[in-house]
């Protein structure tokens, strides 16, 4: 059989097997629904039911629909906090795919078969995910290298899969109550940020472009790439030893040190780079064996333009004074989809010095800003406010980084942190234009 055929036949049987999922989980929801609502006649219930058939559904689909997931997880601007805490349960754990194919695309790529290319390769890979997996090598001048191969066919898979998924956004819109969400949009953006983390290349860039911003920081370090044996579909860089940062407790570096360097980090990504790691998770963070915070996996990444950067500075700014007006006109101002009629806008601006108002009387040190920024986004989306996609980002890398940085340091002040950069850029804080 032909290639061409094979590939019918698997995108075939792919179609079958989402189509028979879908149906399943659908009946499953109404039937629960159903039985909810005659049961308890709440909505909440109702809520915790979609939200759990939507991740039972995701985790049976498999690669695209989980990583897919773990992106929606992180938009509470886009989607309701019933689906996106369902979601975080999300574990990118795929099998490793056969070592005969990663042979084939390194030499497919490079050009040369791997025992040219390496003095070793490793054939269990130390890390497997749903686009890729990762094997430790060894090359010929003797550094130890990661070497990251992206799975067969994934795009091709990844294609169709995000096609699926919006068809069935179109048809989950013409549901009642479907209230401010817009499926497809979201779909739209899920989709981008996943084809973003397919390409090697971008990563590649991406990293260069990091390890360029902390050159000479003595705290914080990137894997260096391999140019020459990277690719679209294969990523070399070198091999970082280190303990995940939630474990630093084991080691003997301060773990409040390390909260505050981790944070540090990201603070000068946002007020300084506008170049911001999208995919911070205790996984992709490591502790060194010289005590530096090693940053991986940059495929997906915010940029915040000179405007934006501003913006976000004065966004910060008036939450420290506890400005509710002026936090709801910087998003309005940022936002790329609004509702048109004063009135909206003035029950969106109510609610949000509302929301800001209860805070009024705490000291900065005593809010955890992550969950406060959590917030706000729920808030405007229920005002029907799509918000700039890198201002959202922004927003979920400071919640994430602030909970891991709590975990190991519980006194972690955000706001305190922030304050140098206010301090080095008082014209970006006070600029209105």
């Amino acid at each position: 059989m032909g290639e061409p055929a094979l590939r019918r036949g698997r995108l075939l049987g792919r179609a079958l097997t989402i189509g028979w999922l879908f149906a399943l989980q659908t009946l499953l929801w109404l039937g629960g629904s159903l039985w909810l609502r005659l049961r308890f006649g709440g909505r909440e219930r109702r809520n915790e039911w979609f939200a759990h058939n939507m991740l039972a559904l995701f985790r049976a689909l498999g690669a695209t629909f989980v990583k897919v997931g773990q992106i929606m997880s992180t938009r509470p601007d886009l989607l309701p906090k019933h689906v996106t805490k369902a979601l975080e349960r999300l574990q990118d754990d795929v099998g490793p795919f056969p070592f005969r194919e990663v042979r084939r695309t390194l030499e497919a790529d490079l050009g040369r078969p791997p025992e040219q290319l390496f003095a070793e390769l490793a054939p269990v890979p130390v890390a497997s995910a749903s686009v890729s997996q990762v094997h430790k090598a060894r090359l010929h001048d003797g550094r130890i290298v990661a070497v990251k191969v992206r799975r067969p066919a994934v795009h091709e898979i990844c294609a169709f899969d995000l096609a699926v998924m919006q068809w069935a956004a179109r048809q989950a819109a013409r549901w009642p109550g479907i209230g401010a969400v817009d499926p497809e949009g979201a779909v739209v953006q899920f989709g981008q940020a996943v084809f973003a983390q397919l390409d090697f290349r971008l990563e590649a860039a991406n990293n260069r472009r990091f390890r360029a911003n902390f050159k000479g920081d003595p705290d914080v370090a990137f894997p260096e790439v391999i140019e020459a044996l990277s690719s679209e579909r294969v990523l070399c860089m070198s091999f970082v030893e280190g303990t995940k940062i939630l474990s630093v407790g084991e080691t003997r570096f301060d773990p409040h040190r390390v909260a505050r360097v981790g944070l540090q980090a990201l603070l000068k990504m946002i007020f300084v780079d506008g170049f911001v790691h999208a995919d911070l998770h205790p996984g992709n963070i490591l502790v060194t064996p010289q005590g530096k915070v090693a940053l991986l996996d940059v495929g997906l990444v915010g940029e915040l333009d000179e405007p934006h950067r501003k913006a976000f500075m004065r966004f910060f700014g008036a939450w420290a004074q506890r400005d509710g007006d002026a936090m709801a006109r910087i998003m309005f101002d940022l936002s790329t989809e609004r509702p048109s009629q004063p009135e909206a806008f003035e029950a969106y601006r109510a609610a949000i010095i509302e929301f800001v108002g209860r805070y009024w009387g705490q000291r900065l040190g005593q809010v955890q800003v992550g969950r406060v920024l959590m917030d706000l986004l729920s808030i405007v989306r229920q005002h029907r406010i799509r918000l700039n996609p890198s201002f959202t980002t922004v927003n979920i890398a400071i919640a994430v980084t602030e909970g891991i940085g709590k975990q190991l340091d519980p006194d972690l002040d955000v706001m305190s942190e922030a304050l140098p950069f206010f301090m080095s850029h008082p014209l970006d804080v006070a600029d209105q234009g």
